[in-house]
């Protein structure tokens, strides 16, 4: 197999996300397996570099454009990925600047940029020795932290509305800090310590989770599917946020349960070892591709009692009040999520948000006439947005008098002292510097007996 170069491989990555669209998750994983005969170590390299970029995409461009008399943004595709790249590595992987710009300019030429290997060798010595003197604007503004953490300005004055300049900042920052995988233990086979012991064998470094009592995160992994534990089916990978929201759930044995925009699974599979595997899950989404991953991952995990079906959650039922529970885990933004998916600060904007509120909401409408009187509705997302989160409960609870907001503090750690106002209210939202989970919103509603 031919050895690849993991400087052109990082580029070529870029290039794609940027240009065709592709989800970088997605893309690096499909270009890291065509170029299967790279060590780990130049994996680990490809990764960082593709990750770290695109998470400080806003202000390496910044500095670059400092020193450039083209706009990044009017480069060529591949120049454009070449030296966005190596900047990253110069300014944040420390690599020599002898070695990332005459890198740079190998790949330039490599693609047939000959003419242009001064320009990309005088753009990348002149920022490898003057970027830290670069004036950004003015500290402690919106647009100071657009530029120094890399979101886009209309998030950052977003966030700053709802949460103040300072806590923006703080969540901006720990946006950038690349997060490490949380996983929920089967307990229908295993027990956490159990799974650790077993993990740690395999050279995996663990750390009880500090949120749910059966989660784990997880160091130094390379391709968790190898492990015999996952091939076991002893744990699926959930970010502790995704758990909590079953947690409040809370799913009981024997009960009927729903989750109406299941996919990739994970909180049906969760509700599903809280329930011991007794009682009935409906599992739906709108792809079958993803009801067949779903069935694929609970028979893995050994779960009977989960039925998986195709179906739009915005399709009304034929008849209501057919289930105990119902979780609303609706489409949304995904604002919470760029911790783990740098590129979404780049692909969204403030309009998309405007565009989901109705397809929420005729999830939220239909999910609520599923659930049985004295049953519980749990509305979720993974986002940081009050339109797609407290406003869609207001606006739910308003239109839905037979449903009441429920307190949600019994099932929240003790210490969330700056959870407890809005617990009282029947939901919270998890900042991702505060919990060290996704960005989530989790909102319980009962309705009346």
């Amino acid at each position: 197999m031919q050895r690849s170069n993991p400087r052109e491989v990082a580029a070529e990555a870029l290039m794609e996300i940027m240009t065709a669209g592709a989800y970088s998750n997605v893309a690096l994983r499909r270009i890291l397996r065509r170029n299967g005969a790279m060590t780990r170590q130049e994996r680990a390299f490809v990764t960082e570099t593709v990750n770290g970029t695109l998470r400080s995409l806003i202000y390496l461009d910044y500095l670059l454009n400092a020193f450039s008399s083209i706009p990044v943004e009017k480069m060529k595709p591949w120049l454009a990925a070449v030296v966005r790249t190596a900047a990253y590595q110069l300014i944040f992987m420390q690599v020599p600047d002898s070695a990332a710009c005459n890198e740079a300019v190998k790949l330039a030429e490599a693609r047939g940029y000959r003419a242009l290997k001064g320009f990309v060798n005088g753009l990348l010595r002149r920022l490898a020795r003057d970027w830290e003197s670069t004036p950004l604007p003015e500290a402690g503004t919106a647009e100071w932290i657009s530029v120094r953490y890399s979101h886009p300005l209309w998030l950052v004055k977003m966030w700053a509305a709802y949460y103040g300049i300072v806590e923006t900042e703080r969540l901006c920052a720990e946006n950038n800090q690349p997060p490490d995988v949380s996983v929920r233990v089967n307990t229908l086979k295993t027990t956490p310590d159990n799974l650790r012991k077993l993990l740690e064998e395999s050279g995996v470094k663990t750390a009880q989770g500090s949120i749910c009592e059966n989660a784990l995160h997880l160091a130094k992994t390379a391709d968790l599917t190898k492990l015999t534990a996952f091939q076991e089916g002893l744990f699926h990978i959930q970010d502790e946020s995704s758990q909590l929201a079953v947690s409040v759930l809370d799913p009981q044995k024997g009960e009927r349960v729903l989750d109406i925009c299941a996919a990739p699974g994970g909180k049906s599979f969760t509700a599903a070892e809280k329930m011991e595997n007794d009682g009935q899950i409906v599992s739906r989404d709108i792809h079958v591709h993803k009801i067949e991953l779903m069935e694929e991952t609970a028979a893995r995990l050994g779960i009977s009692c989960m039925e998986c079906a195709q179906r739009d959650g915005m399709e009304p039922d034929e008849v209501s009040g057919l289930f105990d529970r119902v979780l609303a885990d609706v489409p949304c933004s995904g604002l919470g999520l760029m911790r783990k998916k740098p590129d979404i600060r780049l692909k969204k904007t403030g309009s998309e948000i405007d565009s989901l509120i109705e397809i929420q909401r005729r999830i939220l409408e239909n999910a609520g006439n599923l659930v049985r009187p004295g049953g519980v509705l749990v509305y979720c997302t993974c986002t940081l947005s009050r339109k797609e989160n407290e406003k869609n409960v207001e606006w739910f609870l308003a239109g839905h008098p037979a449903f009441e907001a429920e307190d949600i503090t019994p099932f929240l750690p003790k210490e969330w002292d700056w959870a407890m106002e809005t617990a009282g209210k029947g939901f919270v939202t998890l900042l991702p510097y505060r919990t060290g989970t996704d960005g989530f919103f989790i909102a319980r509603m009962a309705r009346k007996g």
